[in-house]
């Protein structure tokens, strides 16, 4: 049983580390915790509201977005030790009327597939279905409207429906509405008195609101009126939560699935099979284990995942060896520019952890040339141009949860590999990874960006 964390105000050097970089991206608030052996610290920065100018406080609720899909998988591993599910059934055993669009996929998807996100499907579907205690069976419903994109298993590609169609298996196999069983099975007992699900409960705390660049070559921020995604949604990213309680819910991951008042909830084993990679995670991370992403730095686990809803973005760390955790949750989109930075300077400081960075090669301009297209999304439309030393991408993107159409600063990347680039610029994205994957005759088939495959368009 491990002793209550004593929770405390955060050093010096993070609170300073964490104003600098709030005022780099003119970030308008954001809470921080650590967790460090058996004390924990929090603070709160900058205001909730860019109208109002009411304060951030340590307790300020916050959306936390896809790393809500840790809570949905978390609660698989725990039926699935119940014997209620098993990881590698196809997920129609437990929804028999469930259609695809190719039924050779529907024939063979499994959980484990879902909750390392290679199903193969098209996984940004965020058709609002109202919210009533039908919403996840009637988007469940549509799901053979989307494309299979690549066969099952065989690629990467992150995908919010897959885990929509988890949280309908538990509502199946539970009877009960997905919300109420990750109530009852995971925030009462571990004590997350600030963890919610729906804005009509949020809104008695202290509350943030979301901010959106008033346009992506701006620092100028605005309220995102849109709060709530989709009840639909929920099982992929729709927790809202505070930081103490994501950090007592990294406890209980750390601790090996035992509370801190020493009820156990899952098995060690479980916790810990969770961790381990089950798929490469292409330029979205290192890989993907079960609904966690996971790396090694200098041979150190560090597991994590990172969250985006309109106007939000959040991220939770944990280094399991040094039973460490550090959550910092934002009310800006343009959020993980300051997250990044901060826990890449933090590791660094506090254990000499720092992630290789991989050095540009030099391709032949014929190389590059191939690469040279428009590669579309539903919404998400990228040119791509060849220049002398790489690539040049120009998104246009109307986002589904706001309704703004936007045109992005070009980004410029460089090759590190025969197919894989580096974005240098614009430094908010710089070090991210795109990829392209490519059919039987080498030539690109998909522009893999932030974990999304775009196909290419046909002449």
């Amino acid at each position: 049983m491990a002793e209550p964390a004593t929770e405390t105000g955060l050093d010096e050097g993070l609170e300073v580390l964490t104003r600098e970089r709030m005022a780099r991206w003119h970030i308008p608030g954001a809470t921080v915790g650590e967790l460090s052996g058996g004390a924990s610290a929090v603070a709160g920065f900058g205001v909730a509201s860019l109208e109002t100018g009411y304060p951030i406080r340590a307790d300020s609720l916050f959306q936390i977005g896809s790393i809500t899909k840790i809570f949905t998988a978390t609660l698989v591993m725990m039926l699935v030790e119940e014997g209620k599910l098993d990881l590698d059934q196809p997920v129609h055993t437990y929804l028999p009327e469930l259609k695809l669009a190719d039924s050779d996929a529907r024939e063979r998807i499994t959980l484990r597939m879902l909750l390392c996100h290679s199903a193969g499907f098209f996984g940004d579907y965020f058709e609002d279905f109202g919210m009533g205690d039908d919403a996840l069976s009637r988007y469940v419903a549509r799901l053979d409207t989307l494309e299979q994109q690549t066969p099952v298993g065989t690629s990467w590609a992150y995908n919010n429906a897959g885990f929509c169609l988890a949280g309908a298996v538990i509502e199946r196999v539970c009877g009960e509405p997905y919300e109420r069983v990750v109530r009852r099975r995971i925030f009462e007992p571990l004590g997350l008195t600030h963890t919610f699900f729906f804005a009509h409960e949020a809104i008695t705390y202290p509350v943030s609101v979301g901010h959106t660049q008033i346009t992506p070559a701006r620092d100028e921020h605005e309220v995102a009126r849109l709060y709530p995604l989709p009840r639909a949604v929920n099982p992929a990213g729709g927790v809202i939560s505070s930081v103490s309680d994501l950090l007592t819910f990294a406890a209980f991951h750390l601790d090996g699935g035992v509370t801190r008042d020493g009820k156990r909830l899952l098995a060690e084993a479980a916790t810990r099979a969770m961790w381990e990679p089950r798929m490469a995670a292409a330029n979205f991370a290192e890989a993907y284990g079960t609904g966690w992403e996971t790396r090694r730095l200098d041979g150190v686990r560090v597991v994590g995942h990172g969250g985006s809803t309109n106007g939000f973005n959040a991220r939770l760390l944990l280094i399991p060896e040094r039973r460490y955790a550090l959550v910092i949750l934002t009310n800006s989109g343009r959020g993980s520019a300051m997250y990044q930075e901060i826990l890449e300077a933090r590791l660094a400081e506090r254990f000499g952890l720092q992630a290789p960075q991989p050095q540009p090669i030099k391709l032949p301009r014929k190389a590059l040339a191939r690469f040279a297209g428009v590669y579309t999304l539903p919404d998400v439309r990228v040119e791509v141009v060849a220049t002398a030393s790489g690539l040049r991408a120009t998104t246009e993107y109307r986002d589904v949860l706001s309704g703004k159409n936007e045109t992005y600063p070009p980004q410029l990347l460089r090759p590190i590999g025969e197919r894989e680039f580096i974005i240098t610029e614009p430094e908010e994205a710089a070090s991210a990874r795109v990829d392209f994957l490519l059919d039987d005759a080498g030539l690109p088939r998909f522009l893999r960006s932030g974990g999304r495959l775009h196909r290419r368009a046909t002449s």
